[in-house]
Order: structure tokens, then C-alpha cells, then sequence
């Protein structure tokens, strides 16, 4: 099913006119992945300029599917903390010592920064506590990590994980004073229109639900189009329905390598990258090193993406019980940009092979 609606209807900025494009080679990609892969359905919309190009629902979904999202929520708790940083309530350089005095040596000096960048040292295996909203609070949580072995030292390497975001998370319960569920509620959901998202992945009640243990790097359960508010937000450099959710400096800051050239010890991208922002990879880079194109695909295939060349935003919103797919979404964001006639950084000599994403 195939809708085409202005945007203004999802509570977005004014329109442009839309161009019209032929995603039949988009349509027919999908319908061979669930296929292959016997899923239930699948959704995916496409924005340029401010309007809906391709909005499309697969199998059983529809607009109300909600579902886990994985690591696409990194790029939500991000933001989330840019919010915090852009209001003087943290900064990126804050340590873990700042917040948690008590905290193991080896771990004061690691920053917020390195939280979000995946170069914490932390390993890549999630603690017992991630995802365990009975037996523990975030605050409990974040003293399990605290106590595992770092691999490297703090900025020297890059092992993708959601370890090190959850400490983030509670050194922002301690900076403002609030539960990470309310942070969310107050820097996310709320401003951004987000009434279908949270982070209580483990029910299929009506939103909003709040959790002790928020599973800060990878337990968010959202909708296509609450997603796709985001996306559109920082593809429109923080401008939300006539609001400045965030500066451009600072989404551009988000989008920078923080990674700064660090040893890869270990990517589930399956794809050469060029560095990783707060929250998201950086997919495509300019002469100058700036991100034209980034996402932030969790483990179960639902993939937001953007390329700032040509104005695009892009959901594609699946779930997935295998570890196969990585590749297909990748050739799905080719895909949309060949219909659009975009460079896109997967449009020539295309090579991938799967590995388990986290």
C-alpha cells in the first residue's frame, strides 16, 4: 500500500512541492526480503524538502506498528543529550568522575563524548542489566558496567556497544535531577511529536510507559512516523513545526567523527564507514570531511537515514529474527537514492557481507 501525503499531516515544516518518482525497483526489494526472509510486513517513507515522496506498508503493517527498534534508538538518546548540552546542563567533555566520584579509577576520566562514539573501552557483549527493567534501576545498571574490564584505554579504540550510553544516561539523571524515561519524555517525545515512542519494548500497551531501567543504547519500541519526525527534523537542521528543536551547529557538531581516528577493534556495519558521530554513522563524507549522508540501523533491520545532498529523510521500519539483513538495507538506501538520482555511497562497486549487527 503506497500513500502519498504532504507532510504538514505528520506536524512537520511547510511544504515544497514534491517531485514524483517511480520507487517500483524500491516496492519490489522489499517484497522479495520479506519473502526471503518469510517476515510479517514492513514499512518505509521517504521525504524530500519537506514532503512525503513514498510512504509505504508491507504485510501487516500499518501506520500504528510499533515495534523494537535496537540500535536506531542510539540516535534518539543522543539527541537527547545534545539537548541537555545545548542548554549549558552538561557538555560532552563532562566525566564519569564529575557525576559517579565513587566510580572504579579507570573509568573517572572517560567522557560523555566517549560514551556516544563507542570509544569507552567498554566491551561489545551487553551487561546483564541492559534490557532488565524488574531487577534494576539505571542507577544499578550503570554500577554493573562501571565494574567491567575496559578492552583499551578510554579514546584509543572503537568497539560499537550500548554499555558505555547507559552510564550516559545516568550521569544525565544526575546532571538534571530527573529519570532518564522523563529526560526522554521532555527532550524527545514530547517536542518531536512522538506520542507512539518509549522504551518499554516488552508490551504492546498504549504508550507512554515508563521503565526503572530505560535501555538507553537499544530499547526504544517506536512507529514509522514518529521516527520519521527525526529524521526530518535534523535533515531540516533542527527545525520542528516552526520551532528550533536544536541548532544547526550543533546537529552538525553530532555528525562530526568523534571517533577522531581511533583503532576499530570492532563494527557490525558490513560496509566501509567514515567515523561515527553521537548516535549515528557517518555513511558519506565531503572533501571538507563533513557528513553528507548518515544513519542509524539497529539489529532488526529498521534503518533512518538521511543525505543531506539531496534533501532526503528516510525510515524503513522492520523487525527481523535473524542477523541476515544488514546488506539489504543497505542496497534499499542505494536503491532510493538511484530512484531519486542521487550519489549514493553504496551506488558503485557495491559490496557487502552480512555480519551480526548489534
Amino acid at each position: 500500500m503506497r500513500l502519498l501525503l504532504p507532510l504538514a499531516l505528520l506536524a512537520a515544516a511547510p511544504l515544497c512541492v514534491a517531485q514524483t518518482y517511480d520507487f517500483a525497483p524500491v516496492t519490489q526489494q522489499i517484497n522479495a526480503l520479506l519473502a526471503r526472509e518469510n517476515l510479517g510486513g514492513a514499512s518505509l517513507m521517504v521525504i524530500q524538502n519537506g514532503s512525503v515522496i513514498d510512504e509505504q506498508y508491507f504485510g501487516t503493517y500499518t501506520s500504528a506498528t510499533r515495534i523494537p527498534i535496537a540500535s536506531a534508538s542510539k540516535w534518539l538518546s543522543a539527541l537527547a543529550i545534545e539537548r541537555l548540552v545545548e542548554k549549558g546542563q552538561m557538555s560532552w567533555s563532562d566525566t564519569v568522575g564529575k557525576y559517579i566520584p565513587d566510580a572504579p579509577a579507570d573509568k573517572l576520566n572517560i567522557t560523555l563524548s566517549e560514551m556516544f562514539s563507542h570509544t569507552a573501552g567498554f566491551p561489545n557483549a551487553d551487561a546483564a542489566c541492559l534490557g532488565d527493567h524488574t531487577n534494576y534501576t539505571l542507577a544499578t545498571c550503570a554500577t554493573q558496567i562501571l565494574g567491567m574490564t575496559l578492552l583499551y584505554a578510554p579514546g584509543t579504540g572503537f568497539i560499537y556497544t550500548g554499555n558505555a550510553m547507559q552510564i550516559g544516561g545516568r550521569m544525565a539523571e544526575i546532571a538534571t535531577g530527573k529519570s532518564w524515561d522523563q529526560i526522554f519524555q521532555d527532550e524527545v517525545t514530547t517536542p518531536l511529536g512522538m506520542s507512539h515512542t518509549d522504551f518499554d519494548t516488552s508490551s504492546l500497551q498504549p504508550p507512554y510507559i515508563a521503565v526503572n531501567n530505560p535501555y538507553v543504547a537499544g530499547g526504544v519500541r517506536s512507529t514509522l512516523r514518529d521516527y520519521a519526525n527525526v529524521v526530518q527534523m535534523v535533515v531540516q537542521q533542527g527545525l520542528w513545526n516552526g520551532v528550533q528543536y536544536l541548532t544547526a551547529a550543533d546537529l552538525a557538531d553530532m555528525q562530526l567523527d568523534q571517533t577522531h581516528g581511533a583503532t576499530i577493534y570492532y563494527s557490525p556495519d558490513p560496509v566501509p564507514y567514515f567515523g561515527y558521530g553521537y548516535g549515528e554513522w557517518r555513511d558519506s563524507v565531503d572533501a571538507q570531511g563533513n557528513a553528507v549522508q548518515v544513519s542509524s540501523t539497529g539489529k532488526f533491520g529498521t534503518s533512518p537515514w538521511i543525505d543531506h545532498t539531496t534533501g532526503i529523510a528516510a525510515v524503513f521500519l522492520v523487525f527481523s529474527q535473524t542477523d541476515r539483513i544488514p546488506c539489504d538495507v543497505h542496497r534499499l538506501w542505494m536503491n532510493v537514492g538511484n530512484v531519486i538520482g542521487a550519489d549514493t555511497i553504496f551506488a558503485d562497486s557495491f559490496d557487502c557481507v552480512a555480519t551480526a549487527n548489534d
